[in-house]
């Protein structure tokens, strides 16, 4: 018996082929016609369609390789896409944010590479070691610096800090809030052994130019306008009495006030809020206190003072610098550096070295009255090539090199460090400090003080460049 046919409750829409013959393009508006679609049971199906399913069959697989190829393309694009939003991100997640240096003034930008040095000291140097020190051999320890033009146009706070890091030290960062730099500036020449170090990050305050007063206050507010020497006119240039002379409160070279940065300070009270953090605290503010000669004593209202009239000056402002440390950390380890040599070019003027010293000595005597301090004195070799011409009157890479081994030496020599590079004494000192040759040296402490050599990994002594860019 036959069956009828089921059908669903609600029609089904199916599209309108026509005939292969007449498959071409429809017209533009024409409408689709619905057609009732009718399910028969399997027993009523005409035997003659029995062709078709296979047809189906073969549409439907081509429909799904089809759909499988589509699939495959769309997610290759999707990771395509990805990848290169991802590319495009890392590139933008670098270039914004880079820690901004801010409003340099005169200081160039640092150069600053992504290396790490090595720990090694086993075999390379030779070392003396203490038991009871602060930081004993390994320890931790963080530093920060303060200065003019040397801690900015010079590598020795980096080449310090590689040293440290040689000798096994952790040099920990710190959330310092008002640090210029962390790695010398692109005016400090390249050294040859920065590849030591200039993965490491050194923070300092730096304002080239600067006297030791524009580091010791926190405003302007005891400034008296006064006339400027040679000048009818006043209201302009402003000045403070320090030890009873009078002395500019404009910053900067020759103190000028036209100058951007004539009118900047750096408040002591963000100096101690930020060297208060640290275990060692280098302050190198002062060397242009005496260097007024080159600009008509300006700084000082034009009038004439000798070594012995600007020292009281130098050592008030350092002082209160170093005060204002110790009421925020009184642990904190302050290490004043000397005034070094004057400079012809490359070489060292042995002909003012006497006035050096004295100097050196009124304002060791001032600055040690502090508790926890230290004055670092430190030698340059005469007859070689210890400055750089370009800026003038800075030590090169040789004499930088010789100011971090120095300050390593005096904060073993204080207790502070259970580790130190060994460093001869006496007239052995003066002979390694100025040798002719480094191939000639069998001593790694000779070598260690030699101006012109250093050690090499391997431990052997070789001979060290002015760097590039100090001439």
């Amino acid at each position: 018996p036959s069956a009828s046919p089921k059908t669903f409750s609600r029609p089904l829409r199916a599209r309108w082929l026509p005939p292969q013959s007449a498959m071409s393009a429809p017209a533009p508006n024409a409408e689709v016609p619905d057609v009732e679609v009718a399910v028969a049971s399997p027993s009523t199906v005409n035997p003659t369609l029995s062709s078709a399913p296979q047809k189906d069959a073969s549409k439907d697989s081509k429909l799904r390789e089809d759909s499988r190829w589509c699939r495959s393309v769309r997610l290759l694009i999707i990771v395509g896409v990805t990848v290169v939003l991802v590319a495009v991100g890392v590139i933008m997640l670098v270039l914004f944010t880079r820690p901004g240096d801010g409003d340099k003034s005169e200081v160039a930008a640092p150069r600053k590479e992504h290396y790490i040095a090595q720990n090694y000291v086993d075999g390379r140097y030779e070392i003396v070691e203490k038991e009871g020190a602060r930081i004993p051999p390994g320890g931790e320890l963080s530093i920060y610096f303060v200065g003019g033009s040397n801690v900015a146009w010079q590598t020795w706070p980096d080449q310090l800090h590689g040293y440290l890091h040689r000798l096994q030290y952790k040099v920990a960062p710190q959330n310092y809030s008002h640090a210029d730099f962390t790695f010398k500036t692109e005016v400090a020449p390249i050294c040859d052994d920065e590849a030591e170090y200039v993965g490491l990050e050194t923070s300092r305050i730096a304002r080239p130019g600067w006297g030791s007063w524009g580091f010791a206050y926190d405003s302007m507010a005891d400034c008296v306008d006064a006339p400027l020497f040679g000048e009818e006119t006043s209201g302009a240039y402003p000045f403070r009495k320090i030890a009873g002379r009078d002395v500019s409160c404009l910053n900067g070279w020759a103190c000028k006030p036209e100058v951007d940065v004539a009118r900047q300070i750096v408040r002591v009270s963000d100096i101690a809020a930020d060297a208060g953090k640290a275990d060692v605290v280098m302050l190198s503010t002062w060397v242009n206190d005496f260097k007024q000669q080159y600009c008509k004593y300006k700084c000082y209202n034009g009038t004439f003072l000798d070594h012995a009239e600007i020292a009281p000056i130098t050592i008030a402002n350092i002082r209160r610098v170093i005060q204002a440390i110790h009421v925020v950390n009184p642990n904190a380890f302050v290490v004043v550096m000397a005034l070094y040599p004057d400079a012809k070019r490359s070489l060292v003027v042995e002909d003012t070295l006497d006035d050096i010293a004295a100097i050196n000595t009124l304002v060791e005597a001032g600055v040690t009255q502090e508790p926890n301090t230290a004055f670092v004195n430190f030698a340059l070799a005469f007859g070689r090539d210890m400055f750089q011409v370009t800026p003038p009157g800075h030590p090169n890479c040789r004499g930088d090199r010789l100011m971090a081994t120095q300050v390593i030496h005096e904060l073993f020599e204080h207790g502070i460090l259970g580790r130190a590079l060994a460093l001869p004494t006496g007239d052995k000192a003066n002979e390694c400090l100025n040798a002719a040759s480094c191939s000639d040296i069998v001593d790694k402490a000779c070598c260690q003080a030699a101006a012109i050599c250093r050690v090499d990994p391997d431990g052997t002594c070789i001979d060290y460049g002015v760097g590039e860019g100090a001439v």
